[in-house]
């Protein structure tokens, strides 16, 4: 009998009216503690990352080399085309090209996919597996785990053309994170959307086709003068993304501008992904 009468100690389940939860709901600090708890145990989405990336080429005789492959590739014919085309006379312009293409793609590839992440795992979602934040983060940590076999291409490129690695290639150390932290606050944003509309993959995938050719990617920023020219850059968040790295590593400056502004921008992109993580999960389930 007195243990009946006794109080649990632990409560596993947080109710409508359980302190915690509301406290959560209102500071919108459900994404973080979900992502803490994520932290603390990456076994489905950093060890599922690697097999995502392993067994995708596992098949092939050549295996991963075919994903580094395809960026060589594309860095060579269109570094070729594009320097005849736009007659840049840059020495760097290939280099200008590999580093640009590189991170454009692997920020296309985590929106893009982010928008379909919760329907494609909809069977393990209606099982009771639930960690919304370990879908995320299985694909960006994928993601990134390609974006370092094509860096490969990268160092290669500026192996053969006349980049002068200095110091400032140190500011790398704070860039790439920042980098990597703004597209994980997106993705979350744009999967939670995906999840409602299953229309907005396409319009993603859309914009990013168009963004692709206004980004400086296969083009140099200062082949073009005018207000035009200024609006594709400085309205351009893509553009401050991929030139806190390339900047730094290709023409050794600090873009300290563009730091600012993805730095700036940073806690306003977790702000939307709290705000539309601790509204939409309940209602995920249902959505998928």
């Amino acid at each position: 009998m007195k243990m009946l009468l006794e109080e649990p100690k632990l409560r596993e389940v947080q109710g409508p009216g359980d302190p915690d939860a509301t406290h959560d709901r209102l500071t919108g600090l459900t994404l973080f503690r979900d992502l803490i708890a994520s932290f603390k145990t990456p076994g489905f989405w950093l060890y599922g990352a690697w097999i995502d990336a392993t067994l995708r080429y596992r098949s092939q005789a050549l295996g991963a080399f075919w994903m580094v492959a395809t960026t060589l590739a594309f860095v060579v014919m269109l570094g070729t085309l594009y320097s005849q085309v736009l007659k840049v006379n840059s020495d760097l312009f290939y280099a200008h090209v590999a580093t640009g293409y590189t991170f454009w793609f692997f920020i296309q590839q985590s929106l893009n996919m982010s928008t379909r992440i919760f329907k494609k795992n909809a069977s393990l979602i209606q099982n009771g597996y639930v960690k919304y934040a370990d879908y995320v983060l299985r694909l960006v940590c994928s993601q990134a785990i390609n974006l370092g076999y094509n860096l490969l291409v990268v160092i290669g490129v500026i192996f053969f053309t006349p980049v002068h690695v200095t110091i400032e290639v140190l500011v790398l150390f704070v860039t790439v994170p920042l980098l990597l932290f703004s597209v994980l606050g997106m993705c979350i944003v744009v999967s939670i959307v995906g999840a409602r509309y299953p229309d907005f993959g396409e319009l993603v995938q859309t914009l990013l086709r168009l963004f692709f050719f206004i980004t400086p990617i296969i083009w140099m920023p200062g082949q073009g003068k005018g207000a035009i020219i200024g609006t594709f850059l400085y309205g351009n968040p893509f553009y401050y993304l991929i030139e806190i790295v390339r900047g730094p590593l290709v023409y050794n400056q600090v873009p300290w501008l563009e730091i600012g502004v993805v730095a700036a921008a940073v806690p306003l992109i977790w702000l939307m992904a709290a705000v539309a993580y601790v509204r939409a999960k309940p209602f995920i389930p249902m959505w998928i």
